[in-house]
């Protein structure tokens, strides 16, 4: 043991200080807000833990994306906050009504406690594979570089700010990494464990998100590329041997999926049929079965335009730093010009590979239907990320090499100390809510209105005396508002203002105490005018919250409204 730490005592020490840098800004300030998703996956994934315990194993199904490693995650947290949950015989909960936090509340529990620990465990694994990539990586790069480049991906704002939530995307991406690395680092190493570890890994993607299946079509370009290899073999054996290989990293990844989803050992046709059904439907037909009522594939259709990719591309580029700029145009610049020579060929094809693999999602995304919403390609971010690393740091070599000042053996160090600095600097004036960064050379942040604010809005009204008692009529309000506050929430359905439902909407706004607007929606969610053009210039806000420098919460005293903003809304009413 004392000679195995001896000889890598340096990966270790980075290893080390490579938690030290990206724990605490997981954990600080852990609860300070909850984005719009994650109300319906701790529903989902209560639900799913009230059925595992209940061997009830055909209803862990709850959402094509799956997000099975999100559920278990939340599952092990309520197990140690609420093992009592299972045994209530409160079967399962609608993930879009409010039932299920009144239930914990009536319990003694609190459900942002709850989400509190489940972050902490999210915050391990993402921890641990992050640990896993940089020690893949530096067998490729060497130590420096992995840990430069490491960092880079998993401090940058975009990523940071959506690792502190519930979200699949983070842990998916790790997922992707990790997975591409190892299955990378297999051709060049030939080891077993590489190869296992890589298909375990792609089978957590798979479990934590469908759309993962990206990273196929670059393994599969990596083994159809090994055919046309110059050596002294046969193409039959390259062949086999892609066959092979495929089939070992392939059977890895269905193994970990068949074990980790209970629904598998049951019906696994439904829950495939229902995953990749629904997905690809969602993607081609923009719906569900549910809604298309069938997947017939002569009907697909990809919507080829250029909006969509160009849409995907502002959105990274708004959302990455200068410093990741800057070093993907380093990269670029070796892998364009003669300073190709000086990359060794595993750290070329994997800069080439990965850039791939980031260029896949944004063109996935952009050409098929459904939303868009800018954390679905966080896959791009992290791969340019680690792009970024390796480009910094063969420009600081290169540097080395042609002035004496970058010689020195303290320079590398200097700089990655400042390079990393940097990435964090620019998300700090963001805190909490680093995933609203923007870069300053674009107009808008990549996301907006992913529930930041409400939590501050129901912080003004729980000071308010007697806020127990207090009644607060809240738009995208279910657990980003309702959560914090003590009193009672009742959830303005963006679903009635698409309907012009306004007698329900001026009903339920009538037997409230206070309105919570979230104009920073509006461009994303232009119906929302129908509601906020009538308070504009009629009423004045009791209080309104701005977050770097954007209005995003308007709080209206209910007593204050007259008549008149009532009448203007039922007018807008249309019956069914």
């Amino acid at each position: 043991m004392t000679r195995f730490i001896e000889s890598h005592s340096k990966k270790i020490i980075l290893a080390l200080l490579l938690l030290a840098l990206t724990l605490p800004s997981r954990l600080t300030r852990i609860e300070a807000a909850v984005n719009i998703d994650e109300p319906w996956w701790v529903i989902s994934s209560s639900n799913f833990y009230y059925a595992v315990t209940h061997r009830d194993f055909a209803n862990t199904y709850f959402e094509y994306h799956p997000g099975v490693t999100n559920m278990w995650i939340i599952s092990t947290a309520m197990h140690f906050y609420f093992p009592q949950y299972r045994g209530f015989g409160q079967g399962f909960f609608d993930q879009r009504k409010p039932f299920y936090e009144e239930f914990l509340r009536e319990n003694g529990r609190e459900t942002l406690e709850l989400v509190r620990y489940a972050r902490i465990i999210q915050a391990g694994v993402l921890a641990v594979f992050a640990i896993i990539a940089f020690l893949f990586l530096s067998l490729v790069v060497g130590e420096n570089l992995a840990f430069l480049s490491i960092a880079l991906a998993t401090i940058s704002p975009f990523f940071l700010g959506h690792s502190r939530l519930l979200n699949m995307e983070t842990m998916g991406a790790m997922f992707v990494l990790v997975s591409f690395l190892g299955f990378h680092l297999y051709r060049y190493q030939n080891r077993l464990i590489y190869l296992l570890i890589s298909g375990a890994a792609f089978g957590l993607a798979q479990l934590n998100k469908s759309t993962s299946i990206a990273l196929l079509g670059v393994i599969g370009f990596m083994l159809l590329l090994s055919l046309f290899e110059k050596n002294e073999k046969p193409i039959k054996s390259k062949f086999l041997t892609a066959v092979r290989t495929f089939g070992i990293w392939f059977g890895a990844a269905v193994l970990v999926y068949f074990i980790l989803w209970p629904g598998m050992w049951v019906d696994p046709a439904r829950m495939l049929r229902e995953v990749y059904g629904n997905a690809f439907s969602y993607a081609f037909q923009g719906a569900r079965l549910d809604v298309t009522e069938e997947l017939d594939p002569a009907e697909f259709s990809v919507v080829t335009r250029w909006d969509g990719i160009l849409l995907y591309l502002r959105y990274y580029f708004s959302g990455a730093t200068f410093v990741t700029w800057l070093g993907l145009i380093f990269s670029l610049g070796f892998l364009f010009t003669k300073g190709r020579e000086r990359l060794p060929d595993r750290v070329r094809s994997m800069i080439e590979y990965l850039a791939l693999l980031g260029g896949l999602f944004i063109l996935m995304f952009g050409v098929a239907q459904g939303r868009n919403h800018a954390h679905y390609i966080m896959n791009t971010f992290v791969s340019f990320d680690v792009i970024a690393g390796i480009g910094w740091g063969s420009a600081l070599a290169w540097m080395g090499s042609r002035w004496k000042v970058f010689s020195n053996p303290l320079a590398p160090i200097m700089a990655s100390i400042v390079l990393i600095l940097g990435q964090i600097g620019f998300g700090l004036p963001y805190a909490p809510y680093y995933f609203t960064y923007r870069n300053p050379l674009t107009k808008e942040a990549a996301t907006l209105g992913y529930g930041e604010g409400l939590a501050e809005a129901s912080d003004y009204l729980s000071q308010k005396p007697d806020a127990k008692n207090i009644k607060a009529y809240v738009y995208n309000g279910m657990g980003t508002f309702s959560w914090y506050f003590p009193g009672e929430t009742i959830v303005l359905k963006r679903i009635n203002v698409l309907n012009d439902d306004f007698v329900t909407i001026t009903d339920e706004l009538r037997s409230s105490d206070y309105l919570v607007l979230y104009p920073i929606t509006r461009a994303k969610h232009p119906e929302t005018e129908k509601i906020l053009s009538e308070f504009e210039g009629v009423v004045e806000p009791e209080k309104i919250i701005y977050i770097n420098g954007l209005e995003y919460m308007q709080i209206y005293k209910v007593a204050d409204i007259p008549e008149s903003v009532y009448d203007a809304l039922l007018k807008k009413h249309k019956p069914e």
